[in-house]
């Protein structure tokens, strides 16, 4: 269920139940895992063929934002048009944030946006590695860890999908479970089993840090402005934290 509502690759097996919606979304940061895992795929193939890191950065872009479907920049622009403009009207906020035009302070956010990850995603893709792959891989899914977290276990808005939902720490136990494996798994890749480095990595922790405050702060932000969670403000968090994390690692290059 996961794979087949956030990830523009074709689920072999399809299956839908609603009565599975939490456990769907405990299941989403694996869906950045195997993200992360088609990117550098990607990215290692544009390496052997010679392709000048400029270009590979823009594509490599473009696949991400296409693997995800753009469904986490239809949330981003729709909560950037909703709470940037400051209205102090909560159900004029709640109306732009489900009005299907683009206004512009979504179309000046998400230029912005593209730019800046555009040219994070430039400078790693300047020499290709292991260790920089299974960053990637970190950021995209601690994203979505912060996103499952704070989806089932904060308040829903009243006209979320999410609403009839119900959850709460214990069900966003397998997000944490997927996170703590992904993290440490790319540790012993990129460095090697060493308990100093699972502690003091700075390469892998401060992207992943990075992606966490972001996240947890973009979410409570949204939360507040609108009035409780929904997919809009979990697509908005999970952009702006990767952003952040994509800024950490290319500062950290």
């Amino acid at each position: 269920m996961a794979w087949g509502m956030f990830c523009w690759i074709p689920c072999p097996y399809k299956k839908w139940d609603d009565n599975a919606r939490t456990a769907q979304v405990a299941m989403f940061p694996l869906v950045g895992t195997m993200i992360s895992v088609v990117v550098c795929f990607l990215w290692w193939v544009l390496d052997l063929a010679g392709v000048d890191a400029l270009l590979s950065g823009a594509l490599l872009t473009l696949a991400y934002f296409l693997l995800t479907g753009f469904i986490h920049l239809d949330g981003f622009m729709d909560c950037c048009d909703a709470i940037m403009p400051r209205h102090p009207d909560l159900e004029v906020r709640r109306r732009i944030l489900k009005d299907p035009h683009t206004g512009a302070f979504a179309a000046i956010s998400l230029a912005l946006m593209l730019l800046v990850f555009a040219a994070c995603f430039i400078c790693i893709a300047a020499e290709f590695s292991l260790a920089k792959c299974c960053v990637l891989a970190v950021i995209f899914t601690t994203s979505r860890v912060a996103s499952a977290v704070q989806v089932i276990t904060t308040r829903s808005m009243s006209v979320s999908q999410y609403t009839a939902m119900k959850g709460g720490l214990r069900e966003a136990i397998p997000s944490l479970v997927i996170f703590v494996v992904v993290v440490v798994l790319a540790e012993v890749i990129a460095s090697g089993p060493s308990l100093m480095t699972f502690v003091f990595d700075p390469y892998t922790n401060i992207p992943a840090l990075a992606v966490l405050v972001v996240g947890f702060l973009a979410g409570a932000g949204g939360r507040k402005a609108l009035g409780g969670m929904n997919g809009d403000i979990a697509g908005f968090l999970v952009t702006l934290s990767e952003l952040a994390g994509m800024i950490a690692m290319a500062l950290m290059i």
